[in-house]
């Protein structure tokens, strides 16, 4: 089930977290100085945590993937957790921005692994090392690519607006059908779903940096 928010609703809180990270990485990185005061010394523990995730992954070349990753893995991770303020949209919890996503990190998995294979080494990296099973491999590995966006895609997607229903429905009850009880039985989820909301974006990350790896033969090289 889509969610029932027009577009426009989506591409307005999605643009809500472009610009309060471009606002914080603006202002935290505007001045550097060589002893760091709280914010340029909170971004760059932020880019260096995710700098030594993806290397544990990907190997050390993995560091040239940071900025792309990392800056998938914070937009993910916002985009979840706006949808726990009162009033407001994940706008992960729409199909529309789960599968750009998920085509965006598609075509740049496939962009580095013929950057790195060339495309006839990148077709040959598909159809396996033996060349007797090409033919059958390679259908196989080029759906298997191919089923790997609609995956991710589906998978953020439905956790997210999943969890948004529940907090719905929970809020629902505590307003309509017991508002003699003030308690607000949505709050379990709620706290709940900052947790979720960061599994899902660490998830979602997780796979990239694999799908790169193994398309980009970094691994083998480490």
């Amino acid at each position: 089930m889509e969610s029932h928010f027009a577009p426009w609703v989506i591409l307005l809180w999605s643009g809500v977290i472009i610009a309060f990270l471009g606002t914080i990485s603006y202002l935290g990185t505007r001045k550097m100085r060589p002893v760091p005061g709280r914010l340029q010394n909170a971004l760059e523990y932020i880019v260096s945590t995710l700098n030594e995730f993806i290397k544990g992954i990907i190997g050390p070349e993995g560091e040239k993937h940071t900025p792309f990753v990392g800056t998938l893995f914070l937009f993910i991770l916002f985009n979840n957790l706006i949808g726990l303020v009162p009033g407001a949209m994940a706008p992960t919890s729409s199909l529309n921005t789960t599968v750009a996503l998920a085509l965006i990190t598609f075509f740049y998995v496939q962009y580095h692994g013929i950057r790195a294979h060339g495309l006839v080494g990148r077709l040959k990296h598909l159809a396996g090392p033996i060349p007797a099973m090409a033919p059958l491999m390679l259908p196989i590995e080029i759906i298997g690519e191919l089923a790997r966006p609609l995956s991710l895609s589906m998978r953020l997607f439905g956790n997210i607006f999943g969890e948004e229903q529940v907090i719905v429905i929970l809020a629902g009850l505590a307003y309509y059908v017991l508002p003699f009880v003030p308690i607000p039985y949505q709050l379990p989820m709620m706290v709940f779903g900052l947790f979720t909301g960061f599994v899902q974006a660490l998830v979602f990350t997780m796979l990239a940096c694999v799908y790169i790896s193994l398309a980009a033969g970094e691994a083998e090289a480490h």
